[in-house]
């Protein structure tokens, strides 16, 4: 058949200026004649993307399996049926023109899919094909042109071909279309297909499978309406012979007589039988060949009239034989039957497999097939090898490590004569990689020269070893160990202490270097030594929850362990951490890496504490000792006992200590709180020396000004005979040593000048007690600076999250602390005011929760105030801010105030002689309003500051679904309007004339809630709720 493309007629996808589609479904498309399908007059259709048209209604744009898929429709025809199409967000989009179009000829209509291709074989199939639908006779023509080799993908590989009525009832309503792998590698293409056996029998389309299952060019199915039913049930084959069987079926209403095709597993075309067509509902088939299995198929006659050919039976007549067992199997001349078969000499790459000798043993021997499929060869495939008469063991090479066999035997009578497979047996080779016994996966406290042990591969010629400091890395050694029987290595040069390595063990043979997958890495920890001093744990390089290495946790009581997390405010990064057990009281141990200590030396511990913050307090208990071992039993010396731990605040202290023997050292934290208490925090450990010139404590900051502060300090025990230094910055690295000082002083106290407003500062002090001895910085102390006044123009966006600097969030009235009664500046609005609905990012604009508390102390009084800005340099000084406000009870955009107040935003100025109104509104809007007032001359060189004061609970009828949102707030030059404006973004509002005498125009009153007048003072004047498109304000008084 000759491929015909159409080129006229009505594209249907891509849609639009799409240039590509997936998964779309057209509209009914008229037929200009009806066309009979089922019995019934069609006269639209619906062309789906998917490769399939379908009648009645749409299918849906996911149907990617038409003949076992109904929906809503009453008959489909498929000719390609799976996920089809392409994507629009291929970076590169692959070649072709693809498109879905028909054209109505008259006498046909044609559906043409070009370049058409399996999503997910989209960069390379380009399949051509039509569905033609004859008017006069009613056939159905599938037809494909060029078509490129199936893709590599095995994603919807297995396409629906075929035609469906108005069910999915297999064989009373789908007749499809089926072919696949059968036997695997056949070459068997798409013009060999035979009839489905269910209404989800598919054709197989993916190289990966079989690239010789594929679609010639020209190929074409064709359907003609007839009354004659197929054969559908069939009955086990019988009488089967070494060269004959007999098939049986039941006889479909009608059929008269019938023609029976046969053929070997493994053929691709059929053989006629000798006698067609025979009358009865049986039939013998002669002149076969012994021991192999064949597949039959009939067709039912009625006179002239012929169905489709039956599907394949399998051999009880009950379901499908399009497989390898066929619908009969041959018997064999050689009747020889293998039992007993089993595997031994396993190496990575080969193996042995035996066999118990059959009853009659074989003249020929034995011949023997393995794969790595489980499918049970045909009669007919090539076997693997082969023994002599009297041999049972077979040697298998050339395998692939890690790999599962599964293997079968047959007698071999003579060179022609063959016995039946025998059932199947399986192994699986070894692998390379061999299973280590030592050091075990993670293990700690490993010698520094480990021995690497493992369990020696039968048939590896050696091993691969690598240590690294790295997963996978082998920067320690690299070696090659000689010999499959070796099972150990020790390294001859030492490993550092408290270290963590990396390796793996490989094996490989004569021919194989290495398995496909790299063997496991492990690690393991060598062993902790003592170290000297300093020694310092901050517990930074840990992943919560793990400890450091080196130190420990036991529990000696039934409460919970130590362990690290992230650190609460008033620390940095991580922390150890004890948390509450609710109902056993802590006792568990927290122990440090030894230390090497010296008998007579005075040393110091210093670390940092604290509970968690909260209004109520549950005290924690936290004592420190030190003593010879890591056990709770050793801990004889008590350094400091803190036995009432409240209060989120850290505290910082240290001990001094002298140990009465030199030796080995370990410190340990206990936590030994009552039950259900709260969480310990412990922090900043060190133990050192003690220093011959001691640093000053509690630095505080006193008189902060914008540019100016005091600090003051408590002295040491001693005195240092120079005074103190010292440092202070905006970047929060604490000084070291050499870090030259910015002041110094003989008292506790020093000025600090010439800072900068609205920052903060970190400041630092030390002792000096002689020129070459100096104490280490203290423990830092933060302060930020005054504000200053900014100068105009001045904006505040609120982008950061967080409250603006500078800014007063407060509540003159609330007398509690509630978030409700103060802006927010994180978080997003709800109801009208949700991130729906107001457009913007949550965390973009302050705002004022309208919950509760919605009435009582503070909820008239929700204030906003900017820092003092100069308007030096502004000759017409303008407030602009954007607010939004839609009081709504849903989350819908429409306005529903309900029967609930309004929340009312009052925007007001001071100039250092009382706070003015300059605006207020309760209205709402489903979208942002730009309010701009001018400032009046009098304002002109003046240093201000704009409140925003939010009103909850306006007439004692407040709740909570009227949340207000604040943005964009400038102070600037005023861009000469005489009119105060309100701007509504994205809608052109114009006001005019400008300036006006007596009438007022708005151009577009729809998104107008209210309009609001200030005179040049900045006082509100009117409020016109609700206005008309023309304003009538001769009654205002001249100014």
């Amino acid at each position: 058949m000759t491929y015909t493309s159409i080129t006229g007629g009505t594209k249907l996808f891509p849609t639009g200026t799409n240039t590509t589609y997936d998964n779309e479904v057209s509209a009914a498309i008229p037929l200009s004649s009806p066309f009979t399908f089922g019995g019934v007059a069609m006269t639209t259709c619906y062309v789906s993307a998917n490769g399939f048209i379908a009648f009645g209604a749409a299918p849906s744009g996911t149907n990617y399996t038409p003949m076992s898929s109904l929906g809503s429709t009453t008959g489909a025809i498929s000719a390609f049926g799976q996920d089809g199409g392409f994507s629009s967000s291929d970076a590169t989009q692959p070649i072709g023109n693809h498109e879905v179009r028909y054209e109505d000829l008259g006498t046909e209509f044609v559906v043409q899919w070009q370049d058409h291709a399996n999503y997910s074989n989209r960069s390379t199939e380009r399949l051509n094909f039509q569905i033609r639908l004859v008017y006069a006779t009613g056939e159905i023509k599938i037809i494909y042109g060029n078509c490129t080799d199936p893709g590599t993908s095995t994603s919807n590989s297995t396409p629906h071909v075929g035609i469906r009525g108005n069910s999915t009832t297999y064989a009373s309503n789908v007749n499809s279309l089926m072919i696949g792998n059968v036997p695997s590698g056949t070459t068997c293409d798409w013009s060999k297909a035979v009839t489905g056996s269910a209404n989800n029998s598919t054709m197989l389309f993916s190289s990966t499978t079989n690239a010789s299952v594929k679609i010639p060019a020209g190929l074409q199915y064709t359907w003609v309406p007839g009354t004659q039913a197929p054969v559908r049930t069939f009955a086990a084959a019988t009488a089967i012979t070494n060269n004959a069987a007999t098939v049986n079926w039941t006889a479909p209403t009608g059929a008269t007589a019938y023609n029976v095709q046969y053929r070997a597993v493994g053929s691709c075309d059929w053989t006629n039988l000798v006698g067609n067509p025979v009358s009865a509902a049986t039939a013998t088939i002669t002149g076969l060949t012994q021991n192999t299995t064949y597949q039959v198929q009939v067709q039912a006659l009625n006179g002239a009239v012929q169905s489709v050919y039956s599907h394949i039976p399998n051999a009880a007549g009950t379901g499908s034989g399009y497989a390898s067992t066929g619908s009969f199997t041959t018997t064999p001349n050689c009747v020889s039957t293998v039992t007993g078969l089993s595997s031994s000499s396993l190496t990575p790459e080969s193996a042995t497999i035996s066999w118990t000798a059959s009853t009659t043993p074989p003249g020929n021997g034995y011949e023997y097939y393995y794969s790595t499929s489980s499918t049970t060869p045909i009669s007919t495939v090539t076997p693997s090898g082969s023994v002599g008469a009297g041999v049972l063991t077979a040697d298998l090479s050339g395998l692939t490590p890690s790999t599962q066999y599964y293997y079968w035997v047959r007698g071999n009578c003579n060179g022609t004569d063959k016995g039946v497979w025998s059932s199947s047996a399986n192994f699986t080779t070894l692998g390379l990689c061999p299973t280590v016994t030592a050091p075990a996966s993670s293990a700690t406290g490993v010698s520094v020269t480990p021995t690497i042990t493992w369990n020696a591969i039968n048939g590896a010629t050696g091993y691969k070893l690598k240590v690294g400091t790295t997963s996978g890395g082998n920067d320690i050694l690299d070696i090659d160990i000689a010999g499959g029987t070796n099972s150990s290595y020790t390294l001859a040069t030492p490993l550092n202490f408290a270290t963590t390595y990396y390796y793996s063990v490989t094996a490989y043979t004569a021919n194989i270097t290495g398995p496909a997958t790299a063997c496991t890495v492990r690690s393991f920890q060598t062993v902790c030594n003592s170290v000297n001093l300093p020694y310092t744990l901050d517990f930074e390089s840990v992943t919560t929850p793990a400890l450091p290495m080196c130190t420990t946790v036991i529990n000696s009581g039934s409460g919970n362990l130590w362990k690290t997390a992230t650190a609460p405010t008033g620390f940095t990064g991580k922390v150890l951490n004890y948390s509450y057990n609710s109902s056993n009281a802590a006792n568990t141990w927290f122990f440090t890496q030894g230390l090497n200590l010296t008998a007579g030396v005075s040393y110091r511990i210093k670390y940092k504490y604290a509970n968690a913050t909260g209004t109520t307090q549950y005290p924690e208990k936290v004592k420190v000792a030190y003593g010879s071992s890591a056990t709770s039993a050793a801990m004889t010396n008590t350094l400091a006992d803190h036995a009432n731990i409240t209060g989120g605040t850290a505290t910082n202290t240290f001990v001094d200590f002298t140990p009465n023997a030199t030796g080995v050292y370990y410190f340990g934290f206990q936590a030994y709180s009552l039950a259900d208490m709260n969480q310990i925090y412990v922090d900043d450990i060190n133990i050192d020396v003690t220093p011959t010139c001691s640093e000053p404590s509690a630095v505080a900051v006193s008189a902060i000004t914008t540019n100016g502060a005091s600090i003051s300090w408590t002295a040491p025990a001693t005195a240092p005979g120079s005074g103190y230094e010292y440092y202070y910055s905006t970047n929060s690295t604490a000084p070291t040593a050499s870090t030259t000082a910015l002041g110094n002083s003989t008292t506790t106290s020093a000025p600090l000048s010439g800072l900068s407003p609205s920052t903060t500062y970190y400041v630092w002090v030390r002792s000096v007690c002689s020129s070459s001895d100096k104490s280490v910085w203290s423990i830092v102390a933060t302060f930020n600076t005054l504000c200053g006044t900014v100068m105009a123009p001045f904006t505040q966006n609120f982008d950061s999250g967080a409250a603006p600097n500078c800014w007063n969030n407060v509540n003159p009235t609330a007398t509690g602390t509630d978030a409700n009664l103060f802006w927010k500046f994180s978080g997003n609005g709800d109801y009208g005011a949700s991130p729906a609905n107001n457009g913007k990012a949550a965390g973009t604009y302050a705002w004022v929760d309208a919950s509760s508390p919605y009435a009582g102390a503070g909820t008239n009084t929700v204030q906003l105030v900017t820092p003092s800005v100069n308007l030096t340099g502004l000759t017409a000084p303008l407030v602009s801010f954007d607010w939004f406000k839609n009081h709504s009870m849903s989350t819908s955009t429409t306005v529903s105030p309900s029967s609930y107040d309004n929340n009312k935003l009052t925007v007001e100025v001071n100039d250092g002689n009382g706070w003015v109104v300059i605006f207020s509104d309760n209205t709402n809007l489903n979208q942002w309003r730009t309010v701009a007032v001018p400032l009046a001359a009098s304002y002109i060189g003046a240093t201000i500051q704009v409140r925003f004061t939010v009103d909850k609970n306006v007439n004692g009828n407040g709740y909570f679904y009227d949340d207000l949102l604040l943005d964009n707030v400038e102070v600037k030059q005023n861009p000469n309007l005489a009119t105060s404006e309100t701007v509504a973004k994205d809608h052109k509002i114009n006001v005019y004339p400008n300036p006006f005498t007596e009438t007022l125009t708005i151009s577009d009153v729809s998104k107008v809630q209210s309009v609001s007048i200030v005179d040049v003072s900045g006082r509100l004047i009117k409020t016109i709720e609700k206005p008309s498109s023309e304003l009538q304000l001769r009654d205002l008084k001249e100014g």
